[in-house]
Formats: structure tokens, sequence, C-alpha cells
């Protein structure tokens, strides 16, 4: 009776997946199958090879499959029907009868194989669901943590994903610290690229609007509107805006009582 092997042991051994990926069990289970399946192609040299993988109760069945035939050509796709009807009596012709294999036999290269395919499909389903996650949420502001300041960029945590901040959407005048928790606005999300796949930014107008719809409830509502935002980040910014209701001081109500809405707003930007 071969050794079987669990998913989780194998997916580990594979591919290192950390419990912070937070793939789903049907992704890390679709990948292992491709990979597995292309491993045993690998190990036997034969491309054409018909394999199936099972997952049952999380264990890992491979299962090499012939097709049953009157007279065989090629022993690796088939088998000879009054061989395998000893065996199986109601068994005919344009049958498929497998023959379970051991994942501990492949050789080297047909690991490392298994290795890049199980790296590429976790890849791609990682930028899947991050896609899926900030497609929608382009133009919103949302709380990162500054993981890393590089002289041309700043990595942030913004959640479910790193995202860039290049030196054209910071602020000049401002310096980042690892660690630092800030605002930013979500500006481009990239399902097929090498690269980032979130861009955000502290220099667009967008974040000005962000930020007086955080700290004007008239504007957030609808009760003023912004009409135009000119802005030179960490130099100056002007903003035009319009109330629809004329017992309502649009200027009034984002400077606040007192100045404090505005002062929020001035400390971000």
């Amino acid at each position: 009776m071969k050794p079987k092997i669990k998913v989780e042991d194998l997916a580990k051994a594979l591919q290192g997946i950390e419990s912070d990926r937070q793939l789903s069990k049907d992704i890390v289970e679709d990948a292992l199958k491709e990979a597995l399946t292309k491993a045993y192609r690998r190990h036997i040299d034969i491309p054409e090879v018909q394999v199936r993988v099972d997952i049952v109760d999380g264990t890992i069945h491979i299962y090499h499959e012939r097709v049953v035939v009157e007279e065989v050509e090629d022993d690796e796709l088939e088998v000879q029907l009054d061989e395998i009807q000893n065996e199986n009596p109601n068994i005919k012709i344009g049958d498929i009868v497998d023959e379970e294999v051991d994942f501990k036999d492949f050789d080297r290269a047909a690991v490392v194989l298994a290795k890049n395919v199980m790296k590429q499909k976790i890849r791609e389903a990682e930028k899947a669901q991050v896609y899926e996650e900030y497609c929608d949420k382009v133009d919103e502001m949302v709380l990162g943590t500054i993981e890393t300041v590089e002289e041309k960029f700043v990595i942030v945590n913004i959640g479910k994903t790193l995202a860039v901040m290049k030196k054209s959407a910071q602020i000049p005048t401002e310096h980042y610290k690892e660690g630092d928790n800030i605002l930013v606005v979500i500006t481009e999300v990239n399902k097929e690229t090498k690269g980032a796949q979130v861009l955000v930014s502290r220099a667009t107008p967008v974040f000005v609007r962000r930020l007086f719809e955080r700290e004007v409830p008239e504007i957030y509502n609808g009760i003023i509107e912004i009409k135009a935002i000119a802005r030179e980040a960490g130099e100056r910014c002007k903003i035009a805006v319009y109330s629809h209701n004329e017992n309502i001081d649009p200027i009034g109500a984002c400077i606040g009582p007192r100045g404090s809405r505005v002062q929020k707003i001035i400390e971000e930007f």
C-alpha cells in the first residue's frame, strides 16, 4: 500500500504557502492538481499521457490512466482488452482504467517542475484575488502602513496587498518612516503586470476631495459640491465649492467652527 500524501504537507513542500495568503482551499487544490499532472508527465517523459489527480478528505491520489483497446500500440497510453478482462469481466473497449502512482517516486526534475508550476499558479491566483479586491476601489481613500521607504518609491501595506507610492505620487515636503500609518488614494489597479498591482498617491487632487468628504459631512452628503480642485502638492491648494442649499454657506462649512475642519485637512496635505 502506497503511503498517502496530505494536501497541506505537499502544498507546503512545493510552495511554502504562508497562512496570511488566505487562498481558498479550491485554489490550492487546483494548483496542486495541475502541478502534479505536469510533474508526472515529465517524470515518465510522455507529454500526452492521461493523468488524474483526486483529492479525497485532504489526501492526494495520482492516477496514470489508460484506454482499453483491442490491440495495444502504446502501453503507456493503452491497455489490451483481454488482459484487463481477467481482472474486470465487465470492462469494454473505450473504457478508462487507472493505476495509482506515488509522488515520492518522482525524479528531481519532475519535483522541480511541480514546484515551478505551483508557484506560477499561486501567483496567478494571488494577482486575481488582489485585482478582485481592489478593482472597484480606484479613487477611494484607505489607511495603510508604510512597510518600506526607498529613494524612488514607498511600499504601503493597505490590508490585502502591498501598494506602491511612486515619487511623483508623494508630497515633496513629507518624510516617510517605516511603521507609520498613512492615508492614501488608490489610483491604479493592474491585473496583468510583473510589478506592483496597486498604485497609491497622496499628491492627486482626488486625495484632497476625499479629505474634504471625510471632514465635511455636507460634502459627503452632496449638499455642498466641489466644483474644481487646483493643487500643487505640499505647496498650495485651491478648491471651488457650491452649496445646493441656500441656507448653508459652503466656505464656512468647509472651514468649520474655529477652522477645525479645514485644519484637519491641512495637516494631511
